[in-house]
């Protein structure tokens, strides 16, 4: 293998496929010996190199193919040329400088070998130990999420750099969630909280073992069914919480919300508040328009079955999350809701929990937002992002549909965990999270297989690593439910 060019931060390589293989983020190592030095870089695309007269060549055995045609050429002769006209290239970024005197990894200083360098493949192993990360040893708080795609090293994260934002995207049956599940075991095993919002009900099984008995998480996870065992009293929720859910999932008006604030503190005052009596007294509103808006989303809210009056019905968040304190679960089973039961649950407890931390009533929470492209535009989640990240609340986004994810959560992402995606602007969108080049990704995210993902961000310590993520000791629905099981 030989540099061939140097364009930006990209290098060329010329090889011979027939004597070496070179894989699509693999790094690899081209070294200066005379001076000491090299630069680590990470192919990104391979392709067959354009030859002068291979065209022509090409055409000539196509039309002479049902002709018998024989050639006398030396055998060495013939070889040489089949491997010629097989030649490819691969062009690769440059990820890093490397002292190999000092054995060091550096910031790359725009330094660049010479084309009599040597190139040669560079293990994983040897990448994370001088990096100092995906080692279990590395770390006081690892999780283990699989292995090195090219030289099968165990891969562990570190539970302190989920503290912040990160985005698991991927077309569906890629293995999003089956990471996420993997995360958040890791995270429940040294003690975490963490809150999910599940959609499918993917979840809920891990409770139990793939042979069906119980897991040691059967009293780590809590399902919280809304409408069933999930109910809130309106006095526990709070004024400020309630007008946080109806203005920001059910879109209402100012004027409205004034009025909605004005009910509430009255009924306060009586002594008299509860659902039954806010319904009624919306129903006595004198203007028309305010009166209609108040009963349409008190109607939604109703049928939502989220709020009681009776306390022995309802919940409190402290409560459940008081059974799980050496680490657990909340998972909020949303499966066959209907989208405005979606986003009022979503925007109720992610409001009251804002309020709790900021009360210092709870420690730091991590919640997974499964499918979070379906609730995140009618949901307060950019007030997530900016604020209560800040108070405890970290976030792991799980979504197929990266463009549906506001610019401030997509900028402001700490980790990227990238599964196979093939639409440009899906991959464009996720470009800045990746803080790579959108090239790159576009010709690493699409040539992925299930299961297989780019991880890239403070886990990694910025260096773009493809896993392959482990699989599971514990049930994890998810796949969907078909009528044909064989084509």
């Amino acid at each position: 293998m030989q540099v061939y060019q140097k364009i930006g931060d990209e290098v060329i390589l010329l090889y011979n496929p027939s004597k070496e293989e070179v894989i699509v983020g693999e790094n690899l190592l081209i070294a200066d010996n005379s001076r000491k030095k090299g630069i680590l870089v990470q192919v990104f695309e391979q392709n067959l190199v354009e030859l002068p007269g291979i065209l022509e060549e090409l055409i000539r055995k196509e039309s002479l193919a049902e002709m018998k045609v024989q050639e006398h050429v030396p055998e060495g002769y013939q070889k040489f040329t089949v491997d010629l006209k097989n030649m490819k290239f691969a062009r690769a970024r440059v990820r890093k400088e490397v002292d190999l005197e000092k054995g060091e990894i550096l910031d790359w200083s725009g330094w660049v070998p010479d084309r009599s360098s040597e190139v040669k493949p560079i293990k994983d192993e040897w990448i994370l130990g001088k990096l100092k990360i995906g080692k279990k040893d590395f770390y006081k708080n690892p999780i283990y999420l699989g292995k090195t795609n090219y030289n099968g090293n165990d891969f562990y994260i570190s539970a302190y750099d989920l503290q912040g934002i990160t985005i698991v995207v991927g077309k569906k049956g890629t293995g999003k969630s089956h990471l996420t599940k993997a995360m958040l075991l890791g995270l429940v095993d040294l003690g975490a909280i963490g809150i999910v919002f599940d959609i499918n009900d993917e979840y809920s099984p891990m409770i139990k073992t793939i042979d069906g008995k119980e897991s040691p998480y059967s009293r780590k996870l809590i399902t919280l069914d809304p409408g069933k065992n999930l109910k809130f009293t309106l006095d526990y929720v709070g004024r400020d919480v309630f007008i946080d859910v109806v203005t920001a999932a059910l879109e209402l008006s100012e004027a409205s919300t004034i009025e909605l604030m004005n009910i509430w503190d009255r009924l306060v005052q009586g002594n008299s508040l509860n659902f039954q009596n806010l319904f009624t007294a919306a129903k006595r509103v004198e203007s028309s328009s305010v009166r209609s808006a108040l009963i349409r989303r008190l109607n939604r809210i109703e049928e939502s079955k989220l709020f009681v009056d009776d306390p022995e019905q309802a919940i409190t968040l402290e409560k459940e999350i008081g059974k799980i304190t050496e680490g657990g679960a909340l998972i909020i089973n949303l499966k066959a809701k209907n989208i405005f039961t979606i986003y009022l649950v979503v925007q109720t407890i992610l409001s009251k929990i804002e309020r709790l931390l900021e009360e210092g009533i709870l420690r730091p929470i991590f919640f997974f937002a499964e499918e979070a492209h379906t609730y995140f535009p009618r949901t307060n989640w950019v007030d997530v992002v900016t604020r209560m990240r800040h108070l405890g609340a970290y976030q792991i986004y799980i979504t197929n549909t990266p463009t549906e994810l506001d610019d401030i959560v997509i900028r402001q992402a700490d980790n990227l965990f990238a599964f196979q995606l093939s639409e440009p602007k899906d991959i464009t969108h996720i470009a800045p999270a990746a803080k790579l080049e959108v090239e790159t990704i576009e010709k690493v995210v699409k040539s992925l297989p299930p299961k297989r993902c780019l991880v890239i961000g403070r886990v990694t310590e910025d260096y773009p690593f493809i896993i392959d993520v482990r699989s599971l000791e514990v049930q994890a629905a998810g796949e969907t439910k078909r009528f044909f099981h064989e084509r």
